[in-house]
């Protein structure tokens, strides 16, 4: 059974309703050497138990970071309402979940606390991966088919001869190599927020929303989401 949706979410859902095409947000995280490392990435959508999803390419720097410490924080505009959400919490790169040993894996679901829901299995994440990898665009997956991003361009081939698209599927035995080839190399990151904040700035005076998730010390796992309303 999936928990119930914290406070914040419907009000995220609403406000990307009204915003359809502000699918993207900065995502920072922080480097092995400490450094802070802010890129924008695109919203692929919740799971049921209120994690939000984006992609990465398991070769870029996203992954490293994670692997060092899963603090992030995003900053998300929607401008056709003039509201921004900041949202802090966990972050964890699901790769192809054959590359994952028993261990790793683990580790993932109890850093993203989905221990007793479908999002514990492996198989569920897996499909979800394939559903995300269906919905971004044929260019998007031709990147993951290209030299490993941050190469020297006198490295590698010459980019003429670099993939334009890449489809989902393909009966084409060659195409389907470069296929497995890029989906190899794409990876899910889910996000567990910890505290999220939304900012108002179209009413009079501005109105600025926090919510946090706090922890219940004598249930392991367990806790609640605690709102405030604070000056903007």
């Amino acid at each position: 059974m999936s928990p119930s949706k914290p406070a914040w979410l419907p009000v995220l859902e609403q406000q990307l309703k009204e915003n359809p095409k502000c699918l993207a947000y900065a995502f920072s995280t922080l480097s092995q050497e400490g450094d802070p490392k802010v890129r924008h990435v695109i919203h692929r959508g919740f799971t049921p138990s209120s994690l939000l999803l984006t992609t990465t390419d398991t070769r870029m720097g996203k992954p490293a970071d994670l692997s060092h410490s899963s603090t992030i924080e995003l900053a998300w505009w929607l401008s056709s309402t003039n509201v921004q959400f900041r949202i802090t919490g966990q972050a964890y790169t699901i790769p192809p979940i054959s590359s994952l040993s028993n261990e790793e894996f683990s580790r993932i679901i109890d850093g993203l606390k989905v221990r007793d829901t479908e999002e514990s299995k492996k198989e569920w994440w897996e499909g979800k991966r394939e559903e995300v990898w269906q919905g971004v665009s044929s260019h998007l997956r031709a990147g993951f088919a290209r030299p490993p991003p941050g190469k020297r361009l006198e490295e590698v081939e010459d980019s003429s001869r670099w993939p334009q698209t890449v489809p989902a599927k393909s009966d084409d035995a060659e195409v389907q190599k470069l296929i497995e080839k890029a989906y190899n190399h794409f990876a899910i990151v889910a996000i567990r927020p910890e505290a999220v904040e939304f900012l108002e700035l179209q009413p009079i005076p501005n109105r600025r929303t926090q919510w946090r998730w706090t922890k219940n010390s004598e249930v392991e796992d367990s806790g609640s989401w605690e709102e405030v309303k604070v000056v903007p």
